[in-house]
């Protein structure tokens, strides 16, 4: 049965255009689903009466439609939608709100990241991880050379020697022990004869003076009288003064054989020979006159005695050596290329540092001024002495059964020391602890304290996220950090212990596909 196309001719005109069979021109190609609705009666005769294949013959082909300009409507209402939501948003969601910035972090904190590493507290303190904030100052780039502690030679030493031949009976001070000036060293028994004859003299002097002014206190009288002349008591006071000259020579005399001004005393007015004498600590060298406001500092310390007990001294023999440590010299070795750095720091005004240890452990004093440099190369290490000046510090003080003082001197001779002198001065530098940065390759990078922190079973745990940096300039201690948008010195940030938090890093990321995976942030 052959289907016209007069048989469609009732239908909408929606239905009326029809597509032939290519392989068929008297069987045309309808959509019989569309049919079904309009017109049952006929799509059951047609049903009915012609047999159709349907994988073959008959296909579902809708009228073509033109949906572009319900498209073009469609991005015209989305793009006006979005323009108005970012406009309202500092409304709905100011930026500087605490949700917005926690809601910004949880963002970027994307699991499986690289750049977030996770510390629990309890790990923190057994690294000793330090955190603060990055310090902005003036950095002054310097020179860093080896030294010592020295003394001043002559000055620190002073060599007492015995001012009579004598027997030593007591030695009143021991090695290593603190004294002061005039504090008493030892105790002789004279045995010299000069020095006994001197004493014998000048007991004949004051017996002469004192029977010379007994005759003149007896003549006065009779001269004021008349009964005798003038002229008599004229030559007995003549005699009388030149006795006193020669009392006034005895003493000096006794002064040089060792005795001390009160010892000399003692003995015009007991009238008694000395049969021994006491050996005293000497005054402070010159250069100490400056401490005169720190006499709690102004000790001696015993070096070495060679005096022994029963020992017989001769004039000038050596009895002990003294130390004064409170004034001492740094030396440092500097090389050739250094001498006219250090010059040109020293017209500059510029002072000295002396560091002393090392690490944690190190001290160091400033503002230290420069004595001198050395007209002298050390023919080993080819290097140049220069002399730096420092005071000295008592750590503490001990005494023991005996009452004899023993000091404790902070520096001491031949203690290892380093110097260091600026060169040049940068303003206004991020200044890190060396400790503060960590290398990997060619990066740089520090590790920024994330504020917020989460509870876990093992204890809180706090995130510390890498940040590159630029380096300018490192010293022992120190690095100098370009100033960037990424660097800002008032975040927290990891003092020490980058590289441990970087092998950290690099150890979750590798283990468990992220420093950061394994947890969710609480919204």
């Amino acid at each position: 049965m052959n289907v016209s196309l007069a048989a469609f001719t009732h239908l909408p005109p929606r239905f009326t255009k029809v597509e032939l069979n290519p392989h068929q021109d008297t069987v045309p190609r309808y959509n019989l689903f569309d049919l079904s609705f309009r017109n049952p009666e006929l799509y059951r005769k047609t049903i009915a009466s012609h047999p159709v294949n349907f994988s073959q013959t008959l296909t579902m082909n809708p009228q073509r439609t033109n949906i572009w300009p319900t498209l073009a409507l469609c991005t015209i209402l989305l793009g006006i939608g979005g323009t108005t939501g970012f406009l309202l948003r500092p409304i709905i969601l100011p930026p500087g709100s605490a949700e917005s910035q926690e809601a910004a972090a949880e963002e970027t904190s994307v699991h499986g990241s690289t750049s977030i590493v996770e510390i629990l507290e309890s790990t923190m303190e057994n690294m000793d991880l330090k955190t603060g904030k990055f310090e902005v100052r003036d950095y002054a780039q310097k020179i860093r050379i080896p030294a010592k502690i020295v003394e001043r030679i002559p000055q620190n030493r002073r060599r007492v020697t015995s001012p009579i031949g004598g027997h030593v009976t007591k030695v009143l001070i021991a090695e290593g022990q603190a004294i002061k000036p005039g504090d008493k060293l030892f105790e002789f028994r004279i045995t010299d004869e000069s020095l006994a004859e001197s004493q014998i003299g000048l007991l004949e002097l004051l017996k002469q003076i004192d029977v010379g002014q007994q005759k003149i206190d007896r003549l006065k009288p009779l001269v004021d009288s008349g009964v005798v002349a003038r002229k008599r008591l004229l030559d007995l006071e003549l005699e009388q003064s030149t006795l006193e000259q020669q009392l006034d020579t005895s003493k000096q005399e006794l002064a040089q054989l060792g005795m001390r001004p009160d010892g000399i005393e003692n003995l015009i007015n007991q009238k008694q020979l000395m049969q021994t004498i006491e050996i005293f600590a000497p005054d402070l060298p010159e250069s100490a006159s400056d401490l005169t406001q720190h006499e709690d500092q102004q000790y001696y310390t015993v070096e070495s005695i060679q005096a022994l007990e029963g020992t017989n001294q001769a004039f000038g023999s050596s009895l002990c050596e003294l130390t004064y440590h409170d004034d001492l010299l740094i030396e440092g070795l500097a090389y050739e290329s250094d001498i006219d750095k250090i010059s040109n720091a020293n017209e500059a005004g510029w002072s000295f540092t002396a560091q002393f240890g090392e690490g944690e452990a190190m001290e160091s004093r400033d503002n230290l001024k420069l004595f001198k440099i050395d007209n002298h190369v050390d023919s080993q290490s080819q290097t140049y002495p220069i002399f730096v000046e420092i005071k000295n510090e008592i750590v503490s003080r001990t005494t023991d059964d005996n009452d004899r003082n023993y000091v404790n001197w902070k520096f001491k001779p031949g203690q290892r020391a380093h110097l260091e002198f600026p060169i040049e001065t940068w303003k206004d530098q991020v200044v890190v602890p060396l400790g503060a940065i960590a290398r990997e390759g060619p990066e740089t990078f520090v590790f920024l304290k994330i504020s917020h922190t989460h509870e876990g079973p093992d204890g809180t745990t706090h995130e510390f996220q890498k940040v590159p940096v630029k380096v300018l300039h490192t010293d022992k201690y120190y690095a100098v950090l370009a100033q960037s948008i990424q660097l800002d010195p008032l975040e927290n940030y990891a003092l020490d212990q980058a590289y441990k938090l970087n092998l950290a890093l690099k150890q979750a990321a590798g283990g468990s596909g992220g420093a950061h995976a394994g947890h969710d942030h609480p919204h």
